[in-house]
This record gives C-alpha cells, sequence and structure tokens, in this order.
C-alpha cells in the first residue's frame, strides 16, 4: 500500500479544467481531449484520470478499460493514450489501486471514423507459439497451428520460441526469455498473437485461437505493407536482409527480423520419435522485444517506402535450405507504451517476396 501511494504521488499533474478541479476526493474520474478520431492509427485521444484532486493518468496501478461491440480489452498499466485501425464507437473506463480497488464512476465514448482512400495491403498475423521438448502438451498446438495454415492459407505467420522446460532444450534462445517475462505467461503451450500484450490465454485449442484471430482481423485492420529481399551467400553463411516497409499513414513504424527453421528432427515429450519440429526461432535479430527502429524514430510519409537492411551470419549448426526470414512491421497504439505487429511477412533465405494485396 505504500509503494502505491508512493507511485501515485509521483505521477505528475497537469492543467486542469473546472470540471476535473471538482472531482469528490475517493471518486476515479475519466476525462477526454477529444471524443472523436480518425480510424488511421495516428490521430488519439489522451485521457486524463482524476482520483480527487489527484492525477493518476499514467499511474501503474491504472488501468483503462476499452469496450466495443460487446468485447472488452485492457489497455497497459498507466497507458493514458489511444488510437486505432478500426473504425467504431468505443466506450472508457477506469480502474485504479489505491488502499483498495476503485472504478471510475463515467465512462468516455469515442467514435472513430473510416479514413478512405488508403491502400488496400492483404493483413497476415505474426503467430507466437511458445513450446518445449519437454512439454507433452505443446505438440497439440503445432497440431493447432499446421491445421489452420492448411485452411487458412497465408494469413497466419508461426514463430515458435523454444524454452527449458522440464529439460533442457537445444532450440532455446534468449529472445525466449525476454517474451516468457514481458508475457508473463503461465506454463506451456502458450501461444499469442501479434506480440499484443493481453490477458487472453491461448494454448492448444484450434477453435479459440480461430476466434482470436478473426478479432484480430477486426479490430486491428493493418495500415501498411510488408516487402523483404535477401541475399544468401552459402561460403561465408552471411545473409542480407532488406527490410521493405510503406504506410498508409504519418505513424511511426518499429521493425522485427526473426530467423526461423522448419524440419528438424528432435525427439519430443508425448510425441512418436521421429517427431518433427517447425518454425523454430533462430535468431531473433534484434537486442531486444522492442525491435529495430525505422526512418530514424520519424513518422512515415504515407505511401513512401522505407527500407532498413541487416546482415547476419547463420550458425553452421543451421540448414540455410529449410529457413525463412520473418519480418514484422510494428507500430504503438498507445503513446508507444508499448509495440504491437502491424503486418508482417516472410520468404525463404535467400529469396524475396512483394508487397502483398487485396
Amino acid at each position: 500500500m505504500a509503494m502505491a501511494a508512493a507511485a501515485l504521488a509521483a505521477v505528475c499533474s497537469c492543467e486542469t479544467t473546472p470540471e476535473e478541479e471538482t472531482v469528490p476526493e475517493g471518486v476515479l474520474r475519466i476525462f477526454a481531449d477529444k471524443t472523436a478520431i480518425a480510424a488511421d492509427g495516428a490521430d488519439q485521444v489522451t485521457f486524463k484520470v482524476m482520483f480527487g484532486s489527484q492525477d493518476v493518468s499514467n499511474a501503474p496501478t491504472m488501468k483503462i478499460v476499452r469496450s466495443t461491440a460487446g468485447t472488452e480489452q485492457e489497455m497497459v498499466a498507466g497507458a493514458n493514450v489511444f488510437s486505432t485501425t478500426a473504425p467504431g464507437t468505443y466506450t472508457f473506463k477506469a480502474t485504479l489501486y489505491s488502499s483498495g480497488n476503485h472504478v471510475s464512476e463515467n465512462e468516455v465514448i469515442v467514435t472513430a471514423s473510416a479514413v478512405k482512400g488508403q491502400k488496400d495491403y492483404m493483413q497476415k498475423i505474426l503467430g507466437e507459439q511458445f513450446t518445449s521438448v519437454g512439454c507433452t502438451s505443446c505438440p497439440h498446438l503445432s497440431t493447432a497451428i499446421k491445421a489452420i495454415q492448411q485452411e487458412r492459407p497465408g494469413v497466419l505467420v508461426p514463430v515458435s520460441f523454444h524454452m527449458d522446460f522440464q529439460m533442457s532444450d537445444p532450440m532455446a534462445i534468449p529472445a525466449t526469455t525476454f517474451f516468457y517475462e514481458y508475457y508473463g505467461f503461465q506454463g506451456l503451450p502458450f501461444f499469442n498473437l501479434n506480440m499484443r500484450k493481453t490477458s487472453r490465454q491461448l494454448t492448444s485449442e484450434k477453435s479459440l485461437i480461430d476466434e482470436a484471430i478473426d478479432e484480430e482481423l477486426r479490430s486491428y485492420p493493418t495500415t501498411c505493407g510488408v516487402a523483404i529481399e535477401t541475399e544468401y551467400d552459402a561460403s561465408t553463411r552471411d545473409l542480407r536482409i532488406v527490410s521493405k516497409v510503406t504506410s498508409n499513414v504519418a505513424v511511426r513504424h518499429k521493425y522485427h527480423i526473426f530467423l526461423v527453421e522448419d524440419g528438424i528432427e528432435y525427439m519430443q515429450s508425448g510425441a512418436e520419435s521421429d517427431y518433427v519440429h517447425n518454425n523454430v526461432a533462430r535468431q531473433m535479430v534484434a537486442p531486444g522485444i522492442t525491435g529495430f527502429n525505422m526512418n530514424g524514430k520519424q513518422p512515415f510519409t504515407p505511401g513512401v517506402e522505407v527500407t532498413a537492411e541487416n546482415t547476419v551470419t547463420l550458425d553452421k549448426s543451421w540448414n540455410a535450405d529449410n529457413m525463412r526470414v520473418v519480418v514484422v512491421a510494428m507500430v504503438s497504439l498507445d503513446g508507444e507504451k508499448t509495440y504491437t505487429c502491424n503486418n508482417v511477412n516472410e520468404c525463404k533465405v535467400g529469396g524475396s517476396v512483394d508487397y502483398a494485396l487485396n
């Protein structure tokens, strides 16, 4: 309780309006600087959350809850900025822990209007699989992923992160630990979509994964396209990767690159001895989960392609013929508290792929 109080006290108070100044002590209310935005991912609402006379808009114990079309979603703790790429009507309330749980006695309604004339890029969904050779339930998730790829070709781009669980996993990489700590999930298997930090817990039930994919496509339409060029030198095992992103809107983008390998034969608890591991993340090229900056941290010019170049050396134990390059274009919809996948594409090592249009 003392720590929570100190955190609240550390939050900087901004100028308040007469309405905000009259919030009674012990009462939580939420305010917005606007109630209509364009659904372009750039236009945004900034909320002010008052707990009596205290401005708790960025307090680590404050969360804003967004509701639309019957679906409720918590924003990350301390985030008070909202933008979207999905037209619709959104209702917001705030929650706060301060010597007990508080819910705002009012709500704010924001309307996001459709933007016309944007290029219609095909949207692909990044699927983050967390698994281990020591997990007896994990093969069920792999089966579900394969079925979804067969039924919905080109929609799901899976990346499988191995971790030590029950036994040492030779395919585990440091990136798995980074994401494990970031998502805070408990147990395996665990499946996540588009690097979105959410309370949704997906395991291996295919119907729930399909529903989550549909929700991503409906609630977070893409506003950019991704293309990739690679050159591979088999003698040096050097791989040159050119990531290309073209955006419809003037927003800041970041990007990630994952190197994945298919066809790895290795034992798997709960499966036959000839088990084959696919989509195995061999390397996350960026040094951390926040990825690489793009365009010098500046917003993109709509319709103008931005490129970034990286060179990596493939480990001698990896089979380059079975490897793919996955490039993820990321945006922030919460004032840069988090970055999530806006679109993703993939190609074989040494190959290329152009923008995909609907």
